[in-house]
């Protein structure tokens, strides 16, 4: 989409979008939809989360209603041929009683170990007469020292889940089926501990979940300050089993780790405990782990996920603690892509922001982009760090790195390309932006 195109699209979509707060109003819409759901015997909210090594690892999460019986998750390489139901390995899961207001279920969890790269297996969880589908998911190839990646990144679902935001996961793994990895940049739901709203999302993204694996990083809404302090929602880490490689904090575990993925290294930030941190000890933990994170990659690529932007899209929403203490090592470390939520609005930078403490016209090598993929929508105003900008738009994007050229495409809802670049990587120079559109 050439510039005119974009600015006259903007400006019939920023006059609709006057329509949207009326449109999405109703609690029909803004809320999540139903009381909280019961969990029966047979398993639901099955969804893959990401390992430190997804091309011999997956962790597969679930949950079922108490029982006695043990859940166990059946797999084998996959096969054409339906009697491979036969032959089949078995895995008992790790199984945890889950308890928190009316709700009393089992959240169960499996990491598979020693799976072969680049494989199609065939999976199911549950027990005899209580099972799920068959899923099917593939392991990423071995990590090599060329890139080839293909992933979706989702900024904040939150608001209107079930209703409209089912629509942009759902175009999204259409427009890249294949995709290695989903990302969610955090807000995934706007009350932390409401279990209606996390049965919106898992019902929207359905058995996407279920085969793609995950990756996501908390938000503010995935927040609570009942005694004035923030605690991350009961669910997060009963419901995801992420990686365990981050900081020695528990106020972090769960939100800061990463994983190298066919020569990306993709890390996850808690930016919510950097400006809101309840002491500069959980900062600093986060930091000086960072730093050790980025000093020892051997990874081509580096993509940092988080959810308050370094850069916002509105004069007055500004996360001056996560810039104050992340940009430094970004531009220290040659960061290559920063995904980022919060803003409920789409942007994108890179030539017009400096490096820290560079010359005047000294220029960042990292592209920053803020995203929204739920209803919930901010009205947006022209930003100095800003190359791309717009509001009231619902926005799912793809990525595909191969070797030293990292494309981006940022899609509508409806599936029209709304904005695109080339990011090329050259050993000893500056990352630089080509075929922007």
């Amino acid at each position: 989409m050439n510039k005119i195109a974009r600015r006259s699209f903007l400006s019939r979509t920023i006059k609709m979008g006057v329509l949207l707060p009326v449109m999405a109003s109703p609690a029909k819409l803004l809320a999540a939809n139903g009381n909280d759901q019961i969990a029966t015997d047979i398993p639901d909210r099955v969804i893959l989360t990401i390992t430190p090594d997804p091309s011999t690892s997956i962790t597969i999460n679930w949950r079922n209603s108490n029982q006695t019986e043990a859940s166990i998750v059946e797999y084998t390489i996959a096969d054409a041929h339906p009697e491979f139901v036969a032959n089949v390995n078995k895995v008992n899961a790790t199984a945890k009683p889950f308890k928190y207001d009316k709700i009393n279920t089992v959240n169960n969890r499996v990491t598979i170990s020693n799976l072969t790269p680049d494989t199609l297996y065939d999976y199911r969880v549950g027990k005899e007469n209580a099972w799920s589908e068959w899923f099917q998911f593939r392991t990423a190839k071995s990590n090599t020292a060329t890139a080839k990646l293909s992933f979706i990144y989702l900024g904040d679902a939150q608001v209107g889940i079930k209703p409209l935001w089912s629509r942009v996961i759902r175009k999204a793994y259409a427009t890249m089926p294949d995709a290695q990895l989903i990302i969610h940049a955090g807000d995934l739901v706007n009350r932390a501990n409401e279990d209606n709203e996390w049965a919106d999302w898992f019902a929207a993204g359905g058995y996407i979940h279920a085969s793609t694996p995950t990756l996501m990083t908390p938000g503010n809404h995935e927040y609570t300050h009942e005694d004035g302090k923030p605690h991350l929602s009961v669910f997060w880490n009963e419901q995801f089993a992420l990686p365990t490689n981050g900081p020695d904090d528990t106020l972090l575990k769960g939100s800061c780790y990463y994983t190298d993925i066919q020569g990306v290294r993709i890390i996850s930030l808690n930016t919510q405990m950097i400006e809101e941190a309840p002491n500069e000890g959980c900062i600093g933990r986060q930091v000086a782990w960072l730093h050790q994170v980025l000093k020892q990659n051997n990874q081509q690529w580096t993509c940092v996920v988080m959810h308050h932007p370094i850069y916002s899209t509105k004069k007055g929403r500004d996360n001056k603690k996560a810039r104050e203490h992340l940009k430094p090592i970004f531009d220290q470390y040659g960061v290559d892509l920063v995904l980022q939520g919060h803003d409920h609005a789409y942007a994108r930078g890179m030539n017009k922001v400096s490096l820290t403490n560079g010359a005047a016209d000294s220029r960042s090598g990292t592209v920053y982009v803020v995203s929204v993929s739920g209803s919930k929508m901010y009205e947006t105003e022209p930003m100095e760090w800003a190359d791309v900008i717009g509001s009231h738009l619902q926005v799912y994007q793809t990525i595909n790195i191969d070797n030293n050229m990292l494309s981006f495409k940022a899609y509508l809802a409806t599936g029209e390309l709304f904005d695109a670049f080339d990011l090329v990587k050259a050993k000893g120079k500056q990352n630089e932006l080509i075929n922007k559109k």
